[in-house]
């Protein structure tokens, strides 16, 4: 009941922006300015975002995904909140973003964005062949392994380097299910696709 009662108490406004501003290091979401205890996001391409909200111990306290369009600002009011500490979490197709905001004597403090770059292959399935396309794939060893629904492994290889590929596997045989397991230097990421 507490936490829905702070949900429903936290206003979300949504305002033109009237300025240009240039991406950090590609990143779509910038820190706009904080006033008092409400802070503002700004958005400089369209895209769908996940926003969320967390107390010191990781409870949400708020979570919802936006269509954000270009040149848009999001504007969260925290006045519904105890003074504490909070991590607004924000996720977009390639990259999540957490700031860490303090709320005390009715005014907001932010940290800096913390941005992790995500990268996610696309797996694609077609006549028995599946296409593992990762042509973003980030610098350093990536190795990618290939399980079968008993967990034995079908295939395994490491790709050094700036490791931008698409990889085809016919998968004709006589295989239910193969769960692809990406590892790079900071992510794993685990697909299961479905062969029938």
């Amino acid at each position: 009941m507490k936490n829905f009662i702070k949900i429903s108490l936290i206003a979300v406004l949504l305002i033109n922006s009237v300025g240009l501003y240039a991406s950090e290091g590609g990143f779509s979401i910038k820190l706009k300015n904080v006033n008092e205890k409400s802070v503002t996001f700004f958005i400089n391409e369209t895209q769908v975002v996940e926003v969320s909200i967390y107390e010191a111990n990781d409870e949400v306290v708020y979570r919802k995904k936006i269509n954000a369009l270009k040149g848009s600002t999001k504007t969260y009011d925290l006045n519904s909140l105890p003074d504490g500490s909070y991590r607004f979490e924000l996720k977009t197709e390639s990259n999540n973003v957490e700031y860490k905001v303090q709320l005390k004597d009715g005014k907001a403090s932010v940290s800096d964005p913390l941005i992790v770059d995500v990268v996610r292959p696309v797996l694609t399935k077609e006549n028995g062949i599946v296409t593992l396309n990762f042509e973003n794939a980030p610098e350093g060893p990536v190795e990618i392994q290939i399980l079968d629904r008993y967990n034995d492994a079908v295939y395994e290889r490491v790709f050094e380097g700036d490791a931008k590929f698409v990889k085809k596997f016919d998968v004709a045989r006589d295989l239910k299910e193969l769960t692809f397991i990406i590892r790079s230097a900071n992510q794993v990421i685990t697909k299961t696709v479905q062969m029938y």
